[in-house]
């Protein structure tokens, strides 16, 4: 078939949002029952609601009722919502936050009613020997205040159906708990622990307990309680696992100021060490913004060896790492190239899952056996995330990643991940010596990071003749705890001028067309867009650097965010700032886009979520007020029952339809035209 041109941003694609929105199916977790090894995972559906859906690996069936949604709202951002037991699968119930056991068919509530949803559980570990007990996260909505909720563990007695607290203080309202989990003989208990104003991957500590069972109350209690890793505000641990009785394992970021990466660590009786014998300039963890998204397995009983993920380059690579020797291998398979690997657990000896990611085909929950003195890996496809009634897209049209490695002023490193356009039925532009419009692509967080996993967004635009550009910018993890920190105290300014520099790059000037790139973004990406549109500090609000803007559910007013946003992120942002309001009134004004909405010059389109608690709906209308008011050019879309991010099938083709339809008419359509 011969190939066609026509102007950039104006190809005609066969990836729809129709077609985006129904295999809008994600895979949110995986875990593994230890002592049965049967195999359990959760897909969220978008055309279920954004339903997630607990499946049995055996018998290819939900475990729970139709309507039975295994999500919990701990933290607002959930995760590690159901685990497996010797038979029994529990899980919390998003329709009405009870917890719920499920074993041979029978389904029963194990927490008490609570009709008005005011507890919230997670994070569960069943008691190896006195298996109906199961302690978890509580989070206590009794005063439903982001300055009022309470959070600590709890033990749930599944046979009682009675809950009682295990670990709370009189600061409850203030701290955070994550990751319990007991010894192999259930003699000892580990957890993770930290309070504001730090965020679990600043000053997450872990701590462990000796467990005490009273059988004339069937209770457990805990004494002896020690921290044996992290520090508050300085050095976070996270992820404890226990490889023995003698033996846990978790990630540390300590080590030398300006070289530290979190690395895999032992603590035992005689001490608590790295494993690695030099340490390893790559982070083995993501920062744990979700609850139970582990990095690492065991892979033998007696915990000599383990599985561990580390980010290289903004990817996931694979290690069998000797926790004994501290030296490590690493794991390939060119057939299998998972850019992405999440949610690792151990099966039996050199036997592990995971959810997997790639740059060219759909996620996956993975099974993968390691043999032989390499570790030659066998990977096998458990669940696809691709839909079997989805028409396949034509070959070649995906436009794979290019990581970038940009040197930008005082060369200052940052990392960018460009995708061209591509579509094999198109041989460029039918305009001479065009660039293609770019969309930039700003994460959210701000601490996180943007993967190089195939997203069919990016493919809806990169088919249709735009370029895409994904910056990590100053703050991003993954890339050391050094080049997390430079966003402290410069939110909103560093993040903004690396967006822009990296647009001006001699790489990309030669790519792009720097005149026609839009900038969106969601939650704390949605700020940087609009920080960038008009803040004075941003060299793009002095010129109208960007074409056209679009913001999800993004930031306007700090000052309104540090009031109302919730528990878990209440007190994020004074270490992003450099204060509180109160300390520092003045750069949370000079920095929130609203009291700057005059400034905004960039035809801006806002999209939000109705039922966002995290960054409420007062934040876009704020900002759409200002825009309205100055006679500036905006349009909004807010979608009922949606909370922070899209789940439901409807709301996600909506949204990339308006902003297709957006960028056509601000910046490809009116220089085509001309």
């Amino acid at each position: 078939m011969s190939q066609k041109y026509a102007p950039y941003g104006l190809w005609e694609s066969p990836i729809t949002a129709d077609a985006i929105a129904e295999d809008s199916i994600s895979m949110s977790d995986i875990f593994v029952d230890p002592i049965t090894k049967d195999i359990y995972y959760i897909e969220q559906r978008a055309s279920e609601g954004g339903r997630y859906v607990l499946l049995s690996n055996k018998t290819q069936s939900e475990v729970f009722a139709k309507n039975f949604n295994a999500r919990t709202r701990v933290h607002e951002y959930g995760g590690a919502a159901a685990i497996a037991y010797n038979g029994t699968v529990y899980s919390s119930n998003f329709a009405d936050f009870l917890v719920y056991a499920a074993k041979d068919g029978k389904i029963k509530p194990i927490t008490p009613e609570d009709p008005k949803k005011i507890y919230r559980y997670a994070d569960f570990c069943v008691h190896p020997v006195h298996t109906d007990l199961v302690v978890a996260i509580l989070e206590d909505h009794t005063h439903d205040t982001p300055q009022t909720v309470r959070n600590s563990l709890c033990v749930i007695n599944s046979t009682a159906t009675t809950v009682t607290s295990l670990v709370c203080t009189e600061n409850a309202q203030r701290e955070f708990y994550a990751a319990p989990t007991f010894s192999p003989s259930g003699d000892r208990l580990a957890w993770q622990f930290w309070e504001h104003p730090d965020m679990p991957w600043e000053g997450g500590q872990l701590y462990v307990a000796d467990v005490y069972y009273n059988p004339t109350t069937h209770a457990l209690s805990l004494s002896n309680t020690k921290l044996v890793a992290g520090s508050a505000s300085t050095i976070s641990a996270c992820y404890p696992s226990w490889a023995s009785d003698d033996k846990l394992l978790f990630t540390s970021d300590e080590g030398e100021e300006g070289n530290r990466f979190a690395n895999l660590w032992v603590c035992t009786q005689a001490r608590t060490k790295p494993v690695l014998s030099s340490a390893v300039q790559q982070d083995f963890c993501m920062p744990p913004w979700t609850l139970g998204n582990y990095p690492f397995a065991s892979l033998d009983d007696n915990g000599t060896k383990a599985i561990c993920v580390a980010w290289r380059g903004g990817r996931s690579v694979l290690y069998v790492v000797d926790i004994t020797t501290g030296s490590y291998n690493e794991i390939k398979n060119e057939s299998f190239d998972f850019v992405v690997i999440e949610h690792v657990r151990r099966v039996s000896d050199y036997t592990f899952v995971f959810t997997g990611l790639q740059s060219n085909a759909p996620g996956a929950a993975m099974l993968c056996t390691l043999t032989g003195s390499s570790f030659a890996p066998d990977f096998q496809v458990l669940k696809s995330t691709a839909l079997m009634s989805a028409a396949p897209f034509p070959e070649g049209i995906i436009s794979l990643p290019t990581p970038l490695e940009l040197k930008l002023a005082d060369n200052k490193i940052v990392y960018a991940v460009y995708y061209a356009p591509k579509n094999p039925a198109y041989a460029g532009s039918s305009i001479p010596n065009e660039k293609p419009p770019c969309v930039l692509g700003v994460h959210g967080g701000p601490t996180g990071l943007e993967t190089q996993n195939l997203n069919w967004l990016k493919q809806y635009f990169t088919s249709r003749g735009y370029a895409w550009l994904d910056i990590n910018y100053s703050g991003s993890s993954c890339y050391g705890r050094a080049y997390v920190e430079r966003l402290k105290g410069n939110w909103g300014i560093a993040d903004v001028s690396d967006c822009i520099e990296a647009v001006q790059s001699p790489e990309l000037r030669s790519l792009i067309d720097t005149q026609r790139t839009a900038i969106r973004g969601g939650s704390s990406g949605g700020y940087t867009v609009l920080a960038s549109i008009s803040l004075t500090s941003s060299a793009a609000s002095k010129t109208k650097f960007f074409a056209s803007a679009t913001s999800n559910y993004g930031i306007s007013n700090l000052e309104l965010l540090a009031d109302d946003t919730h528990k878990f992120e209440l007190l994020y942002m004074t270490k992003l700032l450099g204060g509180t309001k109160e300390e520092i009134p003045d750069v949370y004004h000079d920095r929130s886009p609203m009291y700057f909405s005059s400034r905004i010059e960039t035809p801006l389109l806002v999209l939000q979520g109705n039922d966002d608690e995290v960054v409420p709906p007062a934040q876009s209308w704020t900002i759409i007020d200002g825009v309205i008011k100055n006679k500036g050019h905006v349009e909004a879309h807010f979608f009922d029952g949606e909370q922070h991010g899209w789940r439901t099938s409807g709301t996600i083709k909506r949204a990339i339809e308006f902003e297709r339809e957006w960028y056509e008419r601000s910046m490809v359509r009116t220089s085509v035209s001309k």
